[in-house]
């Protein structure tokens, strides 16, 4: 067989390979439903998701601090030597309880005693009642720091998902490049095998050398081989988005859509001023400092009173609630505990606190200037971006011209047919510049969506708005600024000037 032959069966039975793989067990998938696979099924928003709930039972833990709380202690004994005879002459004394076959009687200083007193055992029950009247004002500044704890989970969930929806974005953009890149190769490759079978028949009919087929035939090899290439390429691509949207490696997909060049509606000063008001990390970094404060005020706590509302009762007798028991009382009241000293363990603790509050401050600010440089930089590649859009495109439309001219020259005997295959391999890479820009814009574009803060289930502006307005409760806020299932005939929040709560700050 020769090279020639062989070189064609290689490429047909490859070919043939990715048909047939590419036709069995197909998922049609488009952008959103990528997206929306990726939220339901990617881990890191699962994890996220554990971590609001964790907060949200802590919430209610602490807020169940509280409430009343009750206490049963129960205990019971075998008891004997000298506390035992000590008990017997009480319990006596005092109870004549004694055994009925027993009558025997002795006289002590003149008191009627039993010989044997059946006492050989204690049984004490307590049950105790205690609720928080005033707490200096501990519980309830750990009540707000956890509202606050639960709201951060909130938007750093929120700013997950934002994160998984540009992952799944970039990850299907791939794809549709990749695939581009097969459309290119493969068009490279229809191109030069024609060009080949007119150089073969010139070649036969004697009007071009054999030099002219043999090179001819090696560039076709590369084309072919860039062809495998671009495959193997292309199913990476797609068992990365595989992975990122939770399907299994190895699942086939079907895209029936294409890379679009369309401009992006905001400008750079807009772009920043949204992000400023919509990015989750941004405002959940407000309420962390919120948070540390609420812990400052609560460490001063420890310079006030507790006082306690309680109510005591226990007994103690020879048996699990037998009516004969030696003691029994009951008690209802108010309890009082006041550090007057504690050796400097309050100022200590909230010296800590107030450094831990600097901190916050200072991330806080650290992150405005982090979303500041995203948006610009993010904004500077998309404009690089879409200008190499539009460059690549013209050079398209040139170097198919010069294609074009080049191969009539050839045939016309006037132009070398290295000249022919040159204006070829530009025109691939021209293409496969063009659709490089192409993703590359796209993929500008989702990632300026992020970096602004672009909502996936929740509105960080609407939901700041509802904490605001009234301190609405977590789920509340949820609930306002829900963009997928918006609250039904519910007066909107009135929206705060979320740039004044940063300028509020310390």
């Amino acid at each position: 067989m020769s090279r020639k032959k062989f070189c064609a069966a290689i490429f047909s039975a490859a070919f043939l390979f990715h048909s047939i793989s590419f036709a069995a067990e197909s998922v049609t998938m488009s952008l959103d439903k990528a997206i929306d696979l990726a939220l339901e099924n990617n881990h890191a928003i699962t994890q996220y998701q554990t971590d609001r709930e964790a907060a949200q039972w802590r919430l209610s833990e602490i807020r169940r601090n509280g409430g009343p709380r009750l206490s049963w202690q129960s205990s019971a004994y075998y008891i004997g030597g000298k506390r035992y005879k000590e008990d017997q002459e009480y319990y006596a004394r005092y109870h004549f309880y004694y055994d009925d076959e027993d009558w025997e009687r002795t006289y002590n200083d003149g008191n009627d005693l039993p010989k044997r007193a059946q006492y050989q055992s204690e049984v004490y029950h307590s049950l105790s009642l205690s609720m928080p009247l005033y707490t200096g004002g501990n519980l309830e500044n750990q009540i707000q720091g956890a509202e606050y704890a639960l709201n951060v989970a909130d938007l750093r969930l929120e700013y997950a998902k934002q994160y998984v929806r540009y992952q799944a974005t970039e990850a299907y953009l791939q794809v549709l490049q990749r695939n581009d890149n097969i459309k290119v190769q493969q068009e490279a490759v229809n191109f030069l095998q024609s060009h080949l079978d007119s150089v073969q028949f010139q070649y036969e009919v004697g009007t071009v050398a054999k030099a002219d087929v043999l090179s001819t035939s090696v560039q076709l090899a590369n084309y072919k081989r860039n062809l495998n290439s671009a495959w193997g390429d292309y199913e990476s691509a797609v068992a990365t988005l595989n992975n990122v949207i939770g399907l299994p490696v190895d699942t086939v997909l079907v895209t029936d859509e294409d890379l679009q060049n369309t401009p992006y509606p905001l400008n750079e000063e807009e772009c920043t001023e949204y992000a400023l008001e919509h990015r989750p990390d941004g405002i959940a970094a407000l309420y962390s400092v919120r948070q540390a404060q609420t812990t400052v005020d609560g460490r001063k706590s420890g310079y006030r009173p507790s006082i306690n509302a309680q109510a005591n009762a226990s007994s103690t007798g020879e048996a699990f609630f037998d009516s004969k028991h030696i003691n029994e009382y009951w008690q209802i009241g108010l309890s009082m505990q006041w550090n007057l000293f504690d050796n400097g363990i309050t100022d200590a603790q909230i010296k800590q606190a107030k450094l831990a509050e600097e901190k916050a401050e200072s991330q806080l600010k650290q992150q405005l200037d982090q979303i500041r440089l995203d948006v610009h930089t993010a904004y500077i590649e998309l404009l690089t971006a879409e200008k190499n859009v539009n460059v690549s495109a013209a050079a398209v439309t040139e170097a198919e011209d010069a294609y074009e001219i080049a191969k009539v020259r050839y045939n016309e005997g006037v132009d070398t047919n290295l000249n022919v295959m040159d204006a070829q391999e530009k025109v691939a890479v021209a293409r496969n510049n063009y659709y490089n820009s192409l993703y590359t814009y796209n993929v500008s574009k989702a990632k300026l969506d992020r970096v602004i803060g672009i909502p996936v289930q929740i509105d960080a502006f609407r939901y700041v708005s509802a904490v605001e307005n009234g301190k609405k409760s977590s789920p509340k806020a949820l609930e306002s600024s829900d963009i997928i299932n918006p609250p039904v005939e519910e007066q909107e929040d009135e929206p705060v000037d979320i740039s004044q709560l940063f300028v509020e700050l310390p």
